[in-house]
């Protein structure tokens, strides 16, 4: 059975692709807590679970370590980086502090991750999911934060595709989802959220493991997925 790490499973897609995934692959699981760490536990028995902060600057190290120690001399198959916050504020309202988290948690873990699992995907020959996002390409006032670390993630997986010859990497880049942070975003911006114009989280999770399962001859680089009605 393949091995997939998963960050973002708590929720949203994340937790979609978990429910699809658990009868096929061993999965890794991360939570930020111990609480959500329980939650994982009761919904995926099978799984393995790690813990970290992913805004915290130390994260990506320590649970790196905690893949090791659960996968000894094994590789990885996957990692997909699922996990991510909104970040939407006027420029003049925007703090330092909710600047570096936004990126701490939507480019820098991604990409901190990814560098620690090198070895064990390399071994597996193995892919990399980063969950982008159409906002990446759009210009939306108020969503400078967000925009740009998901355009800046889009990048690194193109630069990482340059480098990494012997793993695949992938950008899967939904439009609107109906999920919690979409949710909140509109409440934030005062706007409606119409769940008519969105994508179940599942369809979202259905283009990752499209990437996931790609034939070994090939690579799925980029997806973008939207809505339809």
């Amino acid at each position: 059975m393949k091995t997939l790490f998963l960050t973002g499973a708590g929720r949203g897609v994340g937790a979609a692709l978990a429910d699809r995934l658990a009868d096929s692959w061993h999965l890794i699981l991360l939570a930020r807590g111990e609480d959500s760490a329980a939650a994982l536990r009761a919904r995926h028995p099978a799984a393995s679970i790690v813990t970290g902060d992913l805004s915290e600057e130390s994260a990506a190290a320590s649970i790196t370590a905690s893949i090791d120690a659960l996968l000894g001399d094994g590789g990885l198959d996957a990692f997909v980086s699922c996990a991510g916050i909104e970040g939407a504020a006027p420029l003049e309202k925007m703090t330092d502090e909710f600047l570096r988290e936004v990126y701490a948690i939507n480019v820098l873990s991604p990409i901190l991750l990814t560098r620690g699992l090198l070895p064990r995907l390399r071994r597996a020959r193995g892919t990399v999911v980063y969950v982008g996002s159409t906002a990446a390409h759009l210009d939306f006032a108020g969503w400078l934060p967000y925009s740009t670390s998901k355009a800046a993630l889009e990048k690194a997986a193109a630069v990482l595709r340059a480098e990494e010859r012997a793993i695949r990497v992938s950008t899967v880049t939904p439009g609107r989802i109906d999920t919690d942070m979409q949710r909140d975003m509109a409440e934030k911006e005062s706007r409606d959220f119409d769940p008519s114009t969105a994508m179940s989280p599942d369809s979202v999770a259905w283009a990752i493991e499209m990437a996931l399962r790609a034939p070994s001859d090939s690579a799925v680089d980029q997806l973008t997925i939207t809505p339809h009605r």
